[in-house]
């Protein structure tokens, strides 16, 4: 199989059917034409149950789903808070920060990979493919990144006791045996800073926005979620940083007992959900309201 056929490899792994990869390579089968494949193509590749194809097919759906992803990433230029922010003077160094938060369907795929490769991570949840995933604590979302980072070949950012951090979870007030690779060009959670510069629209726009169409939503209407096509963006064209559910970042608290999350959940009001709010929560909170978006350093 050609090393080029980056989706092609990583789908057979998530399924567990690497063992077929030169069957597929011998019919001709790679990245292009994925999204045209149907079940009985599959099974004449040697995918023989049923669960398998359907799986492989909704991947390599996802793939082709008019660009939606988690691994799109916007450059957002440094720049310095203003005095309104609670971080003011702290800067910012030019980053990538996800396009959209991270959805079920990237989730899931990078966890089924980070199981079979020793990682141990939390199943997730969402209301669909793609929606945001939610119900993944701190550690959850720093072992993903690892793993996701691994998977493409990137160093992985967090590190425990000098190995690449995979497995365990620490409470409350463990976090802090976790450390940061600062100059990694793997994935990560963002900074609290770069979270508020990019929410402000970085240089574009670095004052204080709220959403002007998002309409907050309470528990009830917590199925109402927007997916990833419905949403609406900034000036940096970044989706959903002032609406829709909570973002873990990688600070913790003064105290370090907690860690920021940032943005607005669907049961709060309007003032509640602007970007400059501070809130923390504990690192082992899994909550139908918190998610995660990724960044990276540039260089």
């Amino acid at each position: 199989m050609e090393t080029s056929n980056i989706r092609l490899k990583a789908a057979l792994e998530a399924t567990r059917l690497e063992r077929l990869a030169q069957k597929f390579a011998d019919e001709g089968i790679n990245d292009d034409i994925l999204d045209q494949l149907k079940e009985e193509d599959l099974a004449h590749l040697g995918v023989t149950r049923l669960g398998d194809r359907k799986r492989l097919i909704s991947i390599f759906q996802k793939l082709f789903f008019n660009g939606i992803t988690s691994n799109t990433m916007v450059e957002v230029r440094g720049g310095v808070l203003s005095e309104e922010s609670e971080l003011k003077g702290s800067v910012v160094d030019t980053f990538l920060i996800g396009k959209h938060m991270v959805l079920q369907d990237d989730w899931e795929w990078v966890r089924v990979w980070g199981i079979c490769n020793g990682y141990d991570l939390g199943g997730g949840q969402a209301n669909g493919s793609f929606t945001p995933v939610t119900h993944v604590n701190w550690y959850d979302a720093v072992k993903w990144c690892n793993a996701k980072s691994e998977h493409e070949g990137l160093e992985a950012v967090y590190a425990c006791e000098g190995a690449t951090y995979r497995r365990g979870e620490f409470g409350p007030s463990g976090s802090k045996i976790i450390q940061r690779k600062t100059n990694s060009l793997g994935y990560r959670l963002p900074l609290e800073a770069e979270w508020e510069w990019a929410a402000l629209g970085g240089i574009l726009r670095p004052q204080e926005i709220a959403s002007q169409v998002d309409t907050p939503r309470n528990e009830s209407n917590i199925g109402d979620w927007r997916t990833a096509r419905e949403s609406i963006f900034n000036e940096l064209g970044i989706y959903n940083m002032t609406s829709n559910i909570w973002e873990w970042c990688w600070d913790h608290d003064n105290v370090e007992t907690a860690h920021r999350i940032r943005s607005g959940a669907l049961n709060d009001n309007r003032e509640r959900g602007r970007s400059r709010l501070h809130v923390s929560h504990s690192p082992d909170s899994r909550l139908s309201v918190l998610g995660f978006r990724l960044a990276r350093n540039i260089s």
